[in-house]
């Protein structure tokens, strides 16, 4: 019997460990017997062998033209595999696919070995020289070494040309418009002139070996300038740029050099002198020149996919490219001017590059070291996918997708693409205005469990319409990622997330966002954790968790039927929620069942211009240092208001103000308590630890997935904003409520002296409607509030004052004056209701209608009473 259990736990135990060993990799499973067609390559292989696993070829571009030959002998549903063993593969052209090759196959790396597709090459020969005081290796290259390269790495890290100043910016000193393209009357668009130079101070200068392989950035808006200089006057200061910027450089803007010789002095940095072909590198302690290989790169693009078909990749590193000043890939007057791209580094290309193609799809890769974008899905993409892959060090967006903005039909559209389970560390290394993860015009894409952090920009942006226009962007999926440390104070105007446009079946749920910093300077705002920009509408915004953002956690600038509900947002530093910046007659946006926590009296709505433009109903507020000291802001971001005068304004409905009992919000442990009021407003909680990567996944060829809690590498953020009490806003509403409670008394005091009750009870009934009318309708400025008041008051009392003096004795019936007056205020009442709930025009012109009908029944009533009373004849 024991013996029996004994076998069965072995049994049981290796069953175990081979599932385990199973779930790896992939590429741990493609330890496989090759199919009847499958091929084999390694870098030590001959592309005129016959491509077996005993003779293996030796590049993927002779394994590619090899498979052609089986077309027509490979079934429709037979996937054919490519066996890449370990080691190297240099790129010096871009290897391109096309609708010729062979559908429907893997290229894999065979049994997890390591497999590098590169698009550098070595340099070694180095000699040891001093320059700027001190050690540099040199050398001079010859023919047989890459010269047009802007990329260096040294073993797999990628290395830096000095930069100048060392650390910090100038300031832009002069503008010089005599240089300018446009000037503000004929400018192509608000925000450029095209400018062509700019002055610094000239104390800032030093004098440039090369200066026209000098770079000069300009960091401004959410934009980075990269231009050479193509002159220098020292004695002014003036740099003369080698293409017009592409917005408007300011005297506040931001500015620095790069690739400058004289700067030439940290360990890492490299110069390549282009004039002398003589090249510089600053060693690392413990290197030694007759010892030392770097790689260089003049290669831009790795693999163009145009027109294939189930092309796949599994378990490759792609890495080592260079990067190019973009060319402007649009007509119009940035083509002809040759002006970089105005937001989003959109113009750069892709490493990987796949356009016309379907069921292309990434597993298991890394892309490090790139100069572009890492994959770029392009016009004609469909039913796509990256999966478990590693971005790292990437010069612009890690992964692009976006074809034309047609109907969804349209063979130059993008649909059904999925980024999942990725790690993106460290992007716009180069471009800094590129993206995390980039969706301009895309029919259905999911972008899911990704750890995005470390780029200068926006982590995930998705659409590219600003405004109501068609969009055939809709129906995107943003899930459970895990987005930190983005901005870092370099840019202006972006957000963990960003959407534009009309996006109809577009959800953001269960994304967890901290530490979003735009630029802190005098030209610098805008670090949204949650960002609707122009015209984002029909969106559902659920179960997200942002916080210690630089503005606020949410931000809508204008949108309409937008719902944010079962949120939290807590702890940034310039408030929680931005409601609107464009005040319309629709609501941009619904807020239902949400925790808004701040701290130190910072508000928790902003921007809150009327109650049309935004809805906001059971959602719940605290202060952290202030309690139920809550605070909002009407239409200054630096006057705030009290939860009081907020209710009273119609803004806030059926709140709770309670602390919401978090783990521990000091150290960001946003779990809720059992017993948390939260759970009172219908809030639902969900597990903040499913965003970001999957646990017991493996992402790239390596890592861990799921290796980051949600609150890793938190930083509190605050905010030098002082924030008073609004009381000049009052002021004006104060005088109006004495005006109104004058004209009360005196229509009372009216009442008593006519010794009739029936008027004393208008007034007192008119009193009980205007108040009702004040609290439920009339809610978009405290000013009109008073002016509702009076004029309901005085259409419901003076009328009744006026019969009872105007006819004495022939008083009515008490109740006859009742009913009458009950149905004039029903029937104003009944027209603002229909108006505003049914009819749905918007508070604000409900409330004047029904204010404009009471003042026409007002002079028709004034007249009836005012006309002479007939009198009966008089008997002979």
């Amino acid at each position: 019997m024991k013996n029996r259990i004994k076998a069965w736990l072995c049994l049981l135990l290796a069953l175990a460990m081979n599932l385990t060993a199973a779930a790896v990799l992939p590429s741990a499973r493609a330890a496989q017997a090759p199919g009847p067609h499958d091929l084999f390559v390694s870098p030590t292989g001959d592309d005129a062998a016959a491509g077996t696993e005993t003779a293996p070829l030796k590049t993927v571009a002779a394994a590619k033209e090899k498979l052609k030959t089986l077309k027509g002998a490979v079934g429709e549903d037979e996937t054919v595999r490519v066996w890449l063993r370990g080691g190297r593969y240099e790129f010096t052209e871009t290897l391109f696919f096309t609708v010729d090759d062979l559908p429907n196959v893997t290229y894999a790396a065979y049994n997890g070995e390591e497999v590098v597709f590169s698009g550098a090459q070595e340099i070694a020969g180095f000699t040891e020289e001093t320059v700027n005081g001190v050690k540099v290796f040199t050398k001079t290259l010859d023919g047989t070494d890459p010269t047009a390269f802007k990329s260096l790495f040294n073993g797999t890290e990628q290395l830096s040309v000095p930069r100048y100043p060392a650390e910090g910016y100038f300031i832009v000193n002069k503008l010089c418009p005599e240089d300018d393209l446009w000037t503000a009357e004929n400018t192509p668009w608000n925000f450029t002139l095209g400018q062509r130079s700019f002055c610094a101070d000239p104390a800032d200068l030093t004098e440039f070996t090369n200066p026209t392989d000098v770079q000069v950035r300009v960091l401004h808006y959410w934009h980075d300038e990269l231009m050479y200089l193509t002159d220098v006057d020292y004695a002014t200061g003036k740099l003369s740029l080698s293409r017009p910027s592409a917005m408007l450089i300011q005297t506040i803007d931001r500015f620095y050099f790069e690739n400058v010789f004289e700067a030439l002095d940290a360990p890492g940095e490299w110069y390549l002198d282009r004039v002398t072909n003589k090249l510089y590198y600053v060693p690392e302690e413990g290197e030694s020149a007759d010892a030392l290989t770097l790689k260089a790169s003049s290669l831009e693009l790795l693999l163009d996919l145009d027109g294939v078909s189930g092309i796949a990749f599994e378990g490759i590193r792609f890495t080592e490219t260079d990067w190019n000043v973009p060319t402007p890939t649009e007509e119009g007057w940035r083509g002809e001017k040759d002006i970089d791209a105005l937001q989003a580094a959109l113009d750069v290309k892709g490493v990987v590059t796949v356009k016309h193609a379907e069921n292309v799809s990434f597993t298991h890769c890394e892309f490090t070291n790139l100069g572009a974008d890492g994959v770029k899905f392009m016009n004609g993409a469909r039913h796509c996918r990256v999966d478990s892959c590693l971005f790292r060090n990437i010069a612009a967006t890690g992964v692009f997708i976006g074809g034309a903005n047609g109907q969804p039909e349209d063979p130059e559209t993008c649909a059904d693409i999925t980024v999942t389970n990725n790690l993106i560390d460290g992007y716009g290394r180069k471009f800094y205005c590129a993206i995390g993860v980039h969706i301009t015009y895309c029919d259905g894409a999911e972008v899911s469990h990704n750890e995005i952090t470390d780029g200068y920009y926006t982590a995930i942006s998705c659409g590219w319409i600003w405004g109501y226009v068609y969009h055939l962007t809709k129906n995107i999926k943003i899930t459970d990622n895990l987005i930190y440390n983005i901005g870092q104070g370099w840019l202006s105007d972006m957000g963990g997330i960003y959407m534009l446009g009309i996006q109809p079946g577009t959800v953001l749920s269960g994304n967890v966002i901290h530490n979003v910093a735009a630029d802190p300077g005098e030209g610098g705002y805008g670090g949204w954790g949650i960002y609707l920009d122009e015209g984002s509408s029909r969106m559902l915004v659920e179960k997200n968790l942002v916080f210690c953002c630089g503005s606020q956690c949410y931000n809508i600038h204008y949108g309409e039927g937008n719902v944010i509900r079962n949120n939290i947002g807590a702890l940034s530093a310039e408030g929680q929620v931005s409601v609107g910046t464009r005040s319309e007659s629709h609501a941009a946006a619904f807020y239902y069942d949400n925790i808004f926590v701040t701290d130190n009296g910072a508000p928790i709505y902003l921007h809150m211009q009327n109650t049309g433009h935004f809805y906001e109903n059971g959602n719940l507020f605290w202060d952290v240092s202030k309690g139920k000291n809550v605070r909002f802001s009407v239409d200054s971001e630096t006057m705030s208001t009290s939860l009081a005068q907020a209710k009273r304004s119609g803004y806030i409905h059926n709140e709770t103000v309670a602390d919401p009992l978090f783990a521990d919000v000091a150290h960001y442990d946003f779990t809720l308590a059992e017993d948390s009021p939260a759970f009172a407003l219908n809030f639902k909680a969900w597990d903040y630890a499913e965003a970001g990567t999957v646990k017991g996944t493996t992402v790239g060829t390596g890592l861990p997935g799921g290796g980051t809690a949600y609150n890793d590498h938190v930083t509190a953020v605050s905010s030098d904003k002082v924030y008073s009490a609004n009381v000049s806003s009052l002021l004006p509403a104060a005088a109006i409520a004495l005006a109104a409670l004058t004209l009360l008394l005196w229509l009372g005091r009216a009442a008593l002296r006519s010794g009739d009750a029936v008027p004393l009870c208008a007034v007192s009934l008119a009193v009980v409607c205007g108040a009702f009318v004040y609290r439920w309708f009339v809610h978009w400025s405290p000013l009109l509030y008073c002016v509702a008041v009076t004029a309901m008051i005085a259409c419901a009392a003076v009328l009744p004052v006026l019969a009872a003096a105007r006819r004495g004795s022939q008083r009515k019936p008490f109740f006859t004056w009742l009913i009458w007056l009950a149905a004039e205020l029903a029937g104003f009442f009944l027209v603002v209701v229909l108006f505003n709930n049914v009819l749905r025009i918007g508070e604000p012109k409900a409330v004047s209608i029904g204010l404009s009908l009471a003042a026409i029944a007002a002079l028709i009533h004034t007249a009836r009473l005012l006309k002479p009373a007939k009198t009966a004849p008089q008997e002979a």
